[in-house]
């Protein structure tokens, strides 16, 4: 995924100084402090070691995300940054009141070093690299209510917001600011790990092939019914004859041009597609029509 230009331009024209500015006018890193940065030593105050509270809600503003949330009715935002674990750090934002039946969007992050394990020969093979890793991401609109356009998804409760792409966007950006090679997510669920794969590729090319499997022997069913099949043990795996057990594992959007390069060479994808012809999904339409009536009389 290509970041758009108008977020670059974004990206540039804020500085160092404004994306550490505080309050109480404290003094701000160089852009060499880039190099050096500890989150270890300085976690209690910046988040991931670079941004002081005001520099995040600036760059949310430059970005567009307090307009986003402005649009849907939420004007009367209240922020709240976790510095206090060195190396997990949470940004929380709420509507009017920092209550959990408020929280608009939460996020945990942290940085993370990666090792490639792969298994095949390849010349990658073992290449370690450091990336901003989504812990935790939740987007939600507590105003509203689910409905046909709107189906409730495993792990939800309430709507999304509708703001995912853009939080992926300034999550890749962060993530270059950071100097890091790539942005990491660990999906629970099959909704959200069939979605991110537009953009995002399984660290483990087997997981890859098993998601491009799933999504290939169900493609003709909505994404709704597969991920609230797959949580109620509804989709077989043929070769066991047991319900599919969703697995989770690091997805990753590669930043840095080796693991670009690697995620679209031909090594890596003649052995996803390979490996996913081993894979044979079903969908049991009699467990599935029995956990969805129990689902709508609870």
């Amino acid at each position: 995924m290509e970041i758009p230009k108008k977020y670059w331009q974004i990206a540039k024209r804020l500085t160092t100084a404004q994306l550490q500015k505080e309050t109480d006018d404290r003094v701000s890193l160089d852009e060499g402090d880039l190099f050096n940065i500890n989150i270890g030593k300085r976690g209690h105050s910046y988040f991931l070691g670079y941004y002081s509270e005001e520099g995040l809600k600036l760059a949310l503003e430059k970005y567009g995300i307090v307009e986003e949330l402005a649009k849907r009715g939420f004007t009367n935002l209240v922020y709240r940054m976790d510095t206090g674990d060195p190396y997990v750090h949470r940004l929380t934002i709420y509507d009017g009141k920092a209550h959990p039946r408020h929280m608009l969007i939460e996020s945990v992050l942290k940085r993370e070093r990666k090792k490639l394990q792969l298994p095949f020969e390849h010349k990658m093979n073992g290449y370690t690299f450091e990336a901003l890793s989504i812990e935790w991401m939740c987007m939600q609109n507590p105003r509203a209510s689910f409905s046909k356009e709107h189906p409730q998804l495993p792990g939800q409760n309430y709507p999304g917001l509708g703001m995912a792409s853009k939080a992926v966007i300034i999550l890749m950006l962060i993530a270059w600011r950071l100097r890091l090679a790539g942005l990491i997510n660990t999906p629970d669920h099959y909704h959200n790990a069939y979605i991110y794969s537009r953009i995002f590729y399984y660290l483990d090319p087997e997981m890859q092939a098993r998601l491009t499997a799933l999504s290939r022997d169900m493609k003709k069913y909505d994404l709704v019914k597969v991920a609230w099949a797959l949580e109620w043990g509804a989709v077989i795996d043929e070769s066991s004859g047991k319900p599919a057990l969703w697995q989770a594992a690091p997805q990753v959007v590669p930043l840095d041009e080796k693991l670009k390069a690697f995620f679209n060479s031909s090594s890596y994808n003649k052995y996803v597609k390979e490996q996913s012809k081993k894979y044979r999904f079903r969908l049991d339409e009699e467990i599935y029509t029995t956990m969805n009536k129990k689902r709508r009389t609870e």
